[in-house]
């Protein structure tokens, strides 16, 4: 379960926006949360900026656990998809990693459990 948030400039073309997001939710399994597909929640929005000035900006909210590897593998993923379909350098990327405890994300009114890695 991560929810992660991905702010592209205005008019980025929506093909190149379903791109980024197919992208990122496969990068995610790859890298920060194999076997959870049900949970991964990956948006591509529009905002006022520029690349390398303010944009793009990835916001990854999730609960405690990922090991630092897991999050650069994540964060070296996500430059990769977005050098390709953007352009971007991956120096002009940030990506600003919140963690919650597992009480405080819900889905369908329940509150999830806290992560631990599926081989576990």
């Amino acid at each position: 379960m991560p929810v992660i948030r991905v702010e592209v400039p205005e008019g980025t073309e929506q093909t190149i926006k379903r791109r980024i997001r197919e992208g990122v939710k496969q990068a995610v399994l790859d890298t920060l949360a194999p076997k959870e597909i049900k949970y991964d929640y990956v948006a591509v929005r529009e905002a006022f900026g520029e690349i390398g000035d303010g944009l793009p900006l990835v916001t990854v909210d999730l609960r405690p656990g990922r090991e630092a590897d897991r999050k650069k593998a994540l964060t070296d993923a996500i430059a990769a998809i977005l050098q390709t379909e953007l352009g971007v350098d991956p120096i002009d990327l940030y990506v600003l990693f919140r963690e919650n405890p597992a009480k405080n994300h819900y889905t369908g009114g329940t509150p999830l459990a806290d992560w631990v890695p599926s081989d576990q």
